[in-house]
């Protein structure tokens, strides 16, 4: 597994509009040995994931939190188009979660609109983020990103609300 300190994109020839059926074939793998095939606790919970099926065109059939992973929501057309720097860096996620208590890892917790406890994982010297969200007795995981200048403010102002209580 790789170390935080070893954390770089996995594609040089990444293209903006998708990956080729090889580079997704090997994305695809990696989730599925990081998520599935090798469960993973964190704070004493299991890590779990949305196991429904993708219809997105890109990930018909795949897990539907792969699409989530690398794919973002376009809050103009209301659908989800393939986001290039998320997919590159699918695989940070299960290293920046072993290494949770690693001081470079801002952890935090907050309620979301419905009203749902998530967990932050945010590596901010590389800008990436890793949500995670109480479902149950486990932690499901929803999603991650790299965080933009402007996301950052807004990730700082939450990690210190949460560690001031």
């Amino acid at each position: 597994m790789l170390e935080l300190d070893e954390l770089e994109d996995l594609f040089d020839d990444l293209d903006i509009d998708g990956p080729t059926p090889d580079q997704l074939y090997k994305i695809y793998g990696i989730f599925l040995r990081d998520f599935d095939q090798k469960p993973l606790i964190i704070k004493g919970k299991q890590l779990t994931f949305n196991r429904n099926r993708s219809n997105h065109p890109l990930c018909k059939g795949k897990f539907q939190c792969f699409e989530h992973i690398i794919t973002r929501e376009s809050k103009i057309a209301g659908r989800r188009n393939f986001d290039r720097e998320r997919s590159n860096k699918l695989h940070w996620i299960r290293p920046i979660l072993s290494n949770v208590t690693d001081s470079r890892i801002k952890c935090f917790e907050k309620i979301n609109d419905k009203r749902e406890n998530q967990h932050f994982y945010w590596y901010e010297e590389k800008s990436f983020i890793v949500i995670l969200r109480e479902i149950n007795s486990n932690l499901m995981l929803i999603t991650s990103f790299s965080v933009d200048k402007y996301e950052k403010n807004k990730f700082r102002k939450w990690y210190e609300e949460s560690n001031k209580k």
